[in-house]
């Protein structure tokens, strides 16, 4: 992945870690804080509502970091991780979104000649 942009933003906030975690991976709170539906295990699926968005959660380590990668059907792929750490008495929220190189796998593709 070398070469590919990545954008790192961090933000601190007057909010416990736990509390902060919470708003991340449940439910109703992660569509109105992050705008995104997660089912914070790895396997599970993210959705934007009412977008066309594909994602995967590929790694959480909980109350502490949630990794996975999402795309729309035209768009590239790329992966976020949120992590939260204690930052005095609240906690600092860092946010990496990376572009994914696209690859297609499988077989490569087989043309027939008709007019033979």
């Amino acid at each position: 992945m070398d070469g590919l942009p990545e954008i790192e933003r961090s933000t601190d906030v007057d909010a416990s870690p736990e509390e902060v975690w919470e708003r991340i991976v449940d439910g109703a709170l992660a569509e109105e804080w992050l705008g995104v539906e997660i089912d914070p295990r790895p396997g599970g699926p993210v959705s934007v509502p009412d977008e066309d968005v594909i994602g995967t959660v590929e790694e959480v380590e909980p109350g502490r970091s949630i990794t996975w990668s999402w795309r729309h059907r035209d768009g590239d792929p790329s992966q976020v991780t949120i992590t939260v750490e204690p930052n005095g008495d609240g906690s600092r929220v860092t946010v990496i979104e990376r572009l994914l190189e696209y690859r297609i796998t499988g077989s490569p593709p087989v043309f027939l000649d008709l007019a033979a």
